[in-house]
């Protein structure tokens, strides 16, 4: 059952109108532990700063006609570092996902999504425009993608 926290998060990102995410594939990360330390509910200020990537991820789920997983959202400081996650991490700023689908590879969603760099996306509600410019990690069974604002790539295992 979701928090009180959850529930708002997930009526935050449902009143998005995006086509294929709900709040609710979000949330179940944010109660998982490492040891003994649990992840958190990320602060209400920070929300606002995964708009861009969930729009992204959204766009590209209906590009690959497929469910896109959400693997790692939101990451409170003490559990990155716990998860041995890097120091600065855009995980911890609201900012990244990393993610699975079942189709195709992620060495092919990668190049979807920088195939989409310099290019603007609408913010909803007629809220204006942005331009994607952001992380894309290519790793062997996922890849990790954010709007940092800047373009950064890398590989891992």
């Amino acid at each position: 059952m979701a928090t009180i926290e959850e529930a708002q998060f997930e009526q935050f990102v449902d009143r998005l109108g995006l086509l294929y995410f709900k709040g609710s594939e979000f949330t179940p990360y944010w109660s998982r532990k490492h040891g003994d330390v649990e992840n958190s509910v990320p602060p209400v200020s920070l929300w606002p700063n995964i708009i861009p990537t969930i729009i992204i991820l959204d766009k590209l789920r209906g590009i690959l006609n497929a469910p896109i997983r959400l693997l790692s959202t939101y990451r409170s400081p003490p559990y990155n570092t716990a998860i041995g996650g890097e120091p600065a991490s855009f995980h911890m700023k609201f900012r990244a996902i990393d993610f699975a689908c079942v189709t195709r590879t992620p060495g092919e969603w990668a190049n979807v999504l920088r195939s989409w760099r310099g290019k603007e996306f609408a913010l909803p509600g007629n809220a204006g425009q942005f331009v994607f410019r952001g992380g894309i990690g290519l790793y062997n069974t996922f890849v990790h993608v954010d709007t940092r604002g800047y373009d950064a790539n890398w590989t891992g295992s």
